[in-house]
Parts: C-alpha cells; sequence; structure tokens
C-alpha cells in the first residue's frame, strides 16, 4: 500500500519515471498520432466561361480543371438559379472519371450544359461544384442573361434606284437601294456581377451574323444576290442595302427577301419587299457615229475638240461649255484627252464594255465607278481605248472606242474615234 512507502522512496519513484519517458524515441510516440480531417478539392482553374448572354436552348460547353486528389472525387454537381427565383436547382450530376490532360497538367472534365428557359434578360447563375468522396466540396461559378435568339428585319423604305435619276424605271443590272432596320428596340449588353450598374431598357438579342439578299425572278429559283457582314452585335442596325436587279428579269416580276441571320444558335428572321417588275435595257442608236479630232500646231487648232451631244467639231475659239472631249496635249509622243465642258467625266474601260453597249449599261458601269476613276484627264491614250463619258452632269452618256492615231510630226495627230450614243 502506497501508505507502506517510506519517505524516501517517492523521490525515487519519480526518478525512475522520468527516465524512462526521455528514453522513448520520437517516432514511437508519433505512431500514435494520424492526420484527420478530409482534403478539399482543388481547383486549377477558375474562369469558366466568358460570354454574358445565351439564348435558350443554347448548349454551353465548359471545362473544370484540377488537381489529382488523394481525397478522390466523386462527381460534379451543376446548379442554377433562373430570375426571379432565389433558389439553385440542381441540373446535372456527373459522375467523376478521371481524365488527366499532359498538356494542361491537370485532371479534366468538359461539362454540356443547357440554356434554361426565362425572361429576356434574366440574370442566371451557374455553379460548378466537385465533391469528393469524402463529403467535402468546391464551387465555381458564372452568371449570364438570357438573350433572344430570333432577330427581327423591317423594311424602311424602298426601292430607291440609285443608278438612274428619280423616276426613271428600273432596268435589269440597275442597283436599287432599301433601308431596313435589324433588332428594332435592341440592345447588345446588359451587366452580369459582379458590376452593379442597372439593366438598360430594351431586348437583349444574341449577336447579328449577316444579313442575306435573295432574289428571284418570276417562277424561278431564289438565288443570293448580295450578303453583308454586319458587326457582332444583336443591337438595333439601320442601314441601306444596294441591291442589283438580276439580269433578264426584264418584264418579269423581281421579288427580293431579306434575311437577318445569328449564327449562334442558328436563327433567321425574313422579310420580302413588294415585287418589281424592270424594263427592257434602253439601247444606244444602231448607228455607230464616226469622228476624227486633229491637232496641229502648238495649241491644237480648229478640229482638236468635239462636243458629244451634237456630234460636231468645236472650233477652238468655241465655248468651253462644248468641248466634251479635246486632245490637250501631244507633249512626249503621247495623246493626252481632256474635258473641258463643266460636270463631264471620264472613265477609262474595255472593249467588252463598248461592244455590248447600251444606255443602260453603260450608266451603270459609270456609277459603279469609284469616284477616283471619274476624271477629266486621260493620259497615254493609244489605239483600242474604250472611254466613258458622262455629258454636263445630266443622265445622258456616250462611250468612245479609239479606233487610230497618226501622228504626222512631233506636235501634229490625228486620232480616230468610233462613238455609241443615244
Amino acid at each position: 500500500m502506497h501508505s507502506q512507502l517510506k519517505t524516501g522512496a517517492w523521490p525515487r519513484l519519480l526518478l525512475l519515471l522520468a527516465v524512462l519517458a526521455t528514453g522513448c524515441k520520437k517516432d514511437e510516440l508519433d505512431d500514435f498520432y494520424t492526420e484527420v480531417g478530409p482534403q478539399f478539392p482543388t481547383f486549377l482553374g477558375n474562369a469558366l466561361n466568358t460570354a454574358t448572354k445565351y439564348a435558350t436552348g443554347e448548349i454551353v460547353t465548359f471545362e473544370l480543371q484540377f488537381a489529382p486528389q488523394t481525397d478522390p472525387i466523386k462527381q460534379v454537381v451543376i446548379l442554377q438559379r433562373v430570375e426571379p427565383s432565389r433558389d439553385s436547382v440542381a441540373v446535372q450530376t456527373i459522375p467523376y472519371a478521371p481524365a488527366f490532360s499532359r498538356l494542361k497538367r491537370a485532371d479534366t472534365l468538359v461539362v454540356r450544359y443547357t440554356v434554361p428557359a426565362g425572361a429576356n434578360k434574366a440574370l442566371v447563375r451557374v455553379d460548378a461544384r466537385v465533391e469528393s468522396t469524402t463529403g467535402q466540396s468546391k464551387i465555381r461559378t458564372f452568371y449570364y442573361r438570357l438573350a433572344e435568339a430570333t432577330p427581327t428585319i423591317i423594311i424602311n423604305s424602298g426601292p430607291t434606284n440609285v443608278t438612274v435619276p428619280a423616276g426613271a424605271s428600273p432596268a435589269p443590272g440597275d442597283i436599287v437601294r432599301y433601308n431596313v432596320t435589324l433588332n428594332a428596340g435592341g440592345i447588345t449588353t446588359a451587366p452580369v456581377p459582379p458590376s452593379t450598374a442597372a439593366v438598360p431598357a430594351g431586348t437583349l438579342y444574341k449577336d447579328l451574323d449577316s444579313l442575306v439578299v435573295f432574289a428571284r425572278v418570276g417562277t424561278g429559283p431564289e438565288r443570293r444576290v448580295v450578303r453583308i457582314k454586319t458587326a457582332a452585335s444583336g443591337a438595333q442596325l439601320t442601314q441601306n442595302v444596294d441591291v442589283p436587279l438580276p439580269a433578264g428579269s426584264a418584264g418579269q416580276p423581281v421579288f427580293l427577301r431579306f434575311e437577318a441571320k445569328v449564327r449562334t444558335p442558328a436563327r433567321s428572321a425574313s422579310v420580302t419587299a413588294a415585287p418589281i417588275t424592270p424594263v427592257a435595257p434602253t439601247p444606244f442608236s444602231a448607228t455607230v457615229r464616226t469622228a476624227t479630232l486633229t491637232y496641229t500646231g502648238t495649241t491644237g487648232g480648229d478640229l482638236a475638240a468635239y462636243d458629244l451631244t451634237t456630234f460636231t467639231a468645236v472650233a477652238a475659239a468655241g465655248p468651253a461649255t462644248s468641248k466634251d472631249l479635246v486632245i490637250s496635249s501631244t507633249a512626249t509622243n503621247q495623246v493626252q484627252f481632256r474635258t473641258l465642258s463643266t460636270n463631264t467625266r471620264l472613265v477609262r474601260s474595255t472593249a467588252a464594255v463598248y461592244n455590248a453597249a447600251t444606255l443602260t449599261s453603260i450608266r451603270q458601269i459609270y456609277n459603279a465607278t469609284a469616284a477616283t476613276s471619274q476624271v477629266t484627264t486621260l493620259d497615254n491614250i493609244v489605239v483600242g481605248d474604250v472611254i466613258i463619258t458622262k455629258l454636263r452632269g445630266l443622265d445622258q452618256y456616250a462611250v468612245v472606242q479609239v479606233t487610230g492615231i497618226n501622228r504626222t510630226s512631233a506636235t501634229d495627230a490625228t486620232v480616230s474615234l468610233n462613238i455609241k450614243a443615244l
């Protein structure tokens, strides 16, 4: 019994216990201790998505990346919350299967998520929750707003014939202009968290891809005639659309259909304009006129200028307003043409254009030529040159073909012409 121990035995007993304790090895004691508490899954990428708008039914693909776990991953749960609801609901539960990417040096999982239904501009929160077998989890989140997938299109005005003066009847090849509006009242963005900006008024649309115009002549097949690549935006867009009337359509109704397209998801909307019935092209005179310009002396003389409205030569002293085509120089062995009449312009063209020339085709080609190529002076005239002339700022045209150049001295030259006109 303790009462029988002598008083001096207590110190010896305590010393013996101390020696035994200090004699134990640290690693023998550590064997009695174990790590407690499961490990959390570890995400390697935070950003799941960058787009801020999607349309109902659209398939969104995003990738999760996480580190290999000492506590294996059990599953990935996809949850969503759609305004005005305050609760999230699970929409997918994906059993985990290891998929190590050597390129990304991570376990990866590609998720295909379907955008739900809801009101336009409704805010949607998507959570990707990775759960381990121990019940620990980590969540990554992204937000977007629901957008309208199908665009709208209306015709505001048209057709306006931009090839001929106001009131003139259109012919095949003429350019007719329509003014259209796509996505009337539309907006292209609405804020998502962490932004606290106010949501703007208007309908949130998916981005437009293109505006396409199709033409159908009579009962024939529909063919695409114009494609305009629009800005990648869902905002309201109003613009002019120039459409060439199809060849061979004279005397037949032409139906033009305007179609607005969205690429993702593939949606479109269209509107058809009232039919147009083009008239036959206006021919030039069946008589091909001939003319000769003669440059003599140092200033040209009386036969160097020509009036293309009366088809007569203009004397040197004649009014400049009548001088539609002039040999203005023969320097350095080159012939130069110039127009002196007010607002007459010259466009260099081709033999094919001359051979098929009608008033309609010449007008169309001239109007399709860049303004920088509608000039008052043409250098280095050679045999075979074809020159379209728009006369005095009016809807009056002639086409000239150079058929011969004869130099009789260092300054004197004769130029022969064929002329097609009304």
